[in-house]
């Protein structure tokens, strides 16, 4: 306790003492911000277009959050792991729906990651030696895919959240024991298991490090060490379990986690059918356990006529563990025929794949080093990469697995970094251990890379980059001639786009429609092509035309209208006729245009937009056309928003016109529902047949009035 006399004194002390511990942490802390920072550079790009697993999390995440439970898995190919699509349903529930946010409780877990890449590396480290942890810091947060995949709706950073935490507590047990200590280290791999059931293997191993480390520190083995050696087995059977029993119950048989193992059996063994055939035969199969069974069967069939197809499996599966990829989750894009911002190009090419090459030739050195030491936790790294590495090799690898790795890569680059720049050398049987297994994973790396697409990518994004900056400036002409460049290095649909948008803020609608026609000639499913070929010619009055550009070519509608309105802004539109063909950029938020109840009409996904304008400040009068037949006949609640203000009708089945004074300056409305699940999978709020918006009388009453067919034949309104 400090006395009045001593208060300056120990004020002092208190101060010195604070900004001690500060200074200290304070590195690590800005590491933190900048893994944040970069994160949310990355997820403030416009919303990307799921791919791969994606598309399957979150379709199962919104039948959670309806209520439907798992029921996509009772027609799907496998059966998966269920923590990650838990985990995306509470964040699209902490989003109210929005996708795109929905992405931030990850981000949250990326930098999660981070302080957990340094706390291990810290544990791997020399006592005292800060440098080391803080250079693995410093990649983590720099490495561009981790970054990316925290946008993404993927479980690879989930997973190694939970796993890099069971790494920690059993370092921290080592070295500080309790059995506690033991029993959360369980919990979290088996809440890991649950993310990404790969690691289950990995189990037996990790019990007998624990008790190798047991009777290395006692020199023997007793019954209560064995029981401490079982605690982290216990605890991941007691969260298993659950999913495991919950499995049991819905399926009949007993599945433990998932089935994907059953599948990468038959779809990876150079099976006889493609993959199409197998995903239908399997899809067909409505129990996960007989689905399962019949992959199993199919696949060791298979192997038993081919035994070579394993040997011939592993330098496959050994390439695509650690090749780079042009793959569809490399960067965060709205459309996989897009180019990536040339910024992000360019650092991709650093933060992803130089800082890759080195982070594997780093950790080869930092393992190597710390093995020797006798170090309980390098011996268990080295463990969890032999044998995900083994396991990956005889079912399928995917270049996205290597973050599996990079939760202990990462450390144990730093740890390697450190030792370099103090000049601490390799024992030559250390050197030819660590050397051997880098240049096997170097070979496919190097020899593998995509040269040409990364020495036409670097010119293109530096003359696109360039161009977009004139542009900015108004420095047209120049710009025009930049994007040429671009074009001449590298012609990519977004390169004649970019010219095509140029051209028409030029006033070269002619120019421009000639650069749009050949940037759909480069990729005709492409939604962005067809949206800008289309708005072109509905701006010029050319309506016939302008529906035939927007149909385009093998294009998908709602993948369209989705894009025409997160990026078109076409002119103001006082009446919209929904799903003419011309509406495209007006309306978002809805499904495709169908005909119901004799009118070409949309339905919303509970949360629609329409873009209506008049000109000048005026109150607008807003019409809509509307109804909700939903089934058994239920009213449908409908919420017309104008910026704050709402006003609400209820609906039925029957076409009803809907008037809403709106104020001045109302571009957008938004219409807000409840949804019903329909028979084929759609969440489906209410039908929007047409919109207009005129300028308001002032002798206009305020609120809502509806319009609908009386019995009689007459019409009538009312508030």
């Amino acid at each position: 306790m400090c006395g009045n006399l001593q208060s300056k004194i120990c004020n002092r002390k208190w101060y010195n003492l604070l900004w001690g511990r500060l200074r200290a942490w304070l590195p690590l802390l800005l590491i933190l911000l900048l893994a944040l920072s970069w994160r949310l550079v990355l997820w403030a790009q416009p919303l990307h277009e799921p791919a791969n697993d994606e598309v399957e999390y979150i379709r199962v995440a919104r039948d959670l959050l309806a209520g439907h439970g798992w029921s996509f898995y009772t027609a799907w190919r496998w059966l998966r792991a269920p923590l990650y699509p838990l985990f995306l349903a509470g964040s699209l529930w902490l989003a109210g729906g929005d996708l795109q946010r929905a992405a931030l409780p990850n981000i949250l877990a990326s930098v999660g990651v981070v302080y957990l890449v340094y706390r291990l590396a810290r544990e791997l480290a020399p006592a005292g030696s800060e440098r080391g942890p803080l250079l693995a810091a410093l990649a983590a947060a720099l490495l561009q895919t981790n970054a990316t995949f925290a946008s993404l709706y993927m479980s690879e950073t989930l997973f190694s959240l939970l796993f890099g935490g069971a790494l920690l507590m059993l370092a921290v047990w080592r070295r500080s024991g309790g059995g506690w200590r033991l029993a959360m280290a369980g919990v979290l791999f088996g809440l890991a298991c649950l993310t990404r059931s790969a690691a289950l293997v990995f189990l037996p191993l990790l019990t007998l490090w624990v008790a190798g480390v047991l009777v290395w520190r006692e020199r023997r083995l007793q019954f209560k060490q064995l029981l401490l050696a079982l605690l982290p087995a216990i605890g991941a059977a007691l969260v298993i379990a659950p999913w495991t029993v919950r499995n049991c119950r819905a399926y009949g048989t007993c599945i433990l986690i998932e089935t994907g193992f059953a599948y990468n059996l038959w779809a990876f063994y150079e099976p006889r059918e493609d993959l199409e055939a197998i995903n239908k035969a399997l899809e067909a199969i409505p129990n996960p356990v007989d689905r399962a069974n019949e992959a199993t069967r199919r696949g060791l069939e298979r192997l038993r006529e081919d035994p070579s197809i394993l040997l011939r499996k592993i330098p496959v599966e050994w390439r695509r563990l650690w090749a780079v990829k042009i793959i569809q989750d490399r960067f965060l894009l709205p459309s996989y025929y897009a180019d990536p911002p040339p910024a992000v190009f360019l650092a991709g090419l650093v933060l992803d794949d130089l800082l890759y090459l080195l982070v594997l030739s780093l950790a080869s050195f930092g393992l190597a080093l710390s093995l020797p030491r006798r170090d309980g936790l390098a011996l268990l790294i080295a463990l969890w990469l032999g044998v995900f590495v083994a396991v990956t090799l005889l079912t399928h690898a995917e270049g996205r697995y290597r973050h599996f790795l990079f939760i202990v890569l990462l450390p144990l680059a730093g740890v390697g970094a450190d030792a370099l720049l103090r000049g601490v050398r390799l024992r030559p049987a250390a050197a030819l251990a660590a050397t051997l297994p880098l240049a096997l994973a170097l070979l496919p790396l190097l020899v593998h890379y995509p040269w040409s697409w990364a020495l036409h990518g670097v010119p293109r994004s530096l003359y696109r980059g360039a161009g977009d900056g004139l542009a900015a400036l108004g420095q047209l002409a120049s710009a025009e001639q930049a994007y040429r460049a671009a074009l001449a290095a590298n012609e990519t649909p977004d390169g004649w786009l970019a010219l095509g948008d140029l051209r028409r803020r030029q006033g070269d609608l002619a120019g421009a429609g000639e650069a749009y026609d050949l940037a759909q000639a480069l990729a005709r499913p492409y939604a962005a092509a067809s949206a800008r070929r289309g708005d072109l010619l509905r701006e010029q009055g050319q309506f016939d035309a302008a529906r035939v550009a927007f149909r385009g070519y093998y294009l998908d509608e709602g993948r369209l209208t989705d894009w025409s309105y997160r990026f078109l802004r076409p002119q103001p539109a006082a009446q919209i006729d929904l799903g003419d063909g011309l509406d495209f950029g007006y309306v978002g938020g809805m499904y495709p245009a169908e005909l119901v109840q004799g009118a070409t009409a949309r339905w919303t996904v509970g949360d629609g937009r329409v873009r209506v304008g008049v000109p000048g400040a005026a109150a607008g009068l807003l019409t809509l056309r509307v109804a909700a037949p939903w089934p058994d006949n239920r009213p449908g609640p409908l919420q017309i928003c104008a910026g704050a203000q709402c006003a609400t009708v209820v609906l039925d089945a029957h076409w009803r016109t809907v008037r809403l004074v709106l104020p001045a300056g109302t571009s957008e409305i938004r219409l807000q529902s409840p949804t019903f699940a329909a028979a084929d999978g759609r969440e489906l709020g209410v039908l929007v047949d047409r919109a207009a918006l005129v300028a308001a009388q002032g002798d206009e009453p305020a609120g809502v009035f509806t319009r609908r067919r009386a019995a009689s034949g007459h019409s009538r309104w009312w508030p």
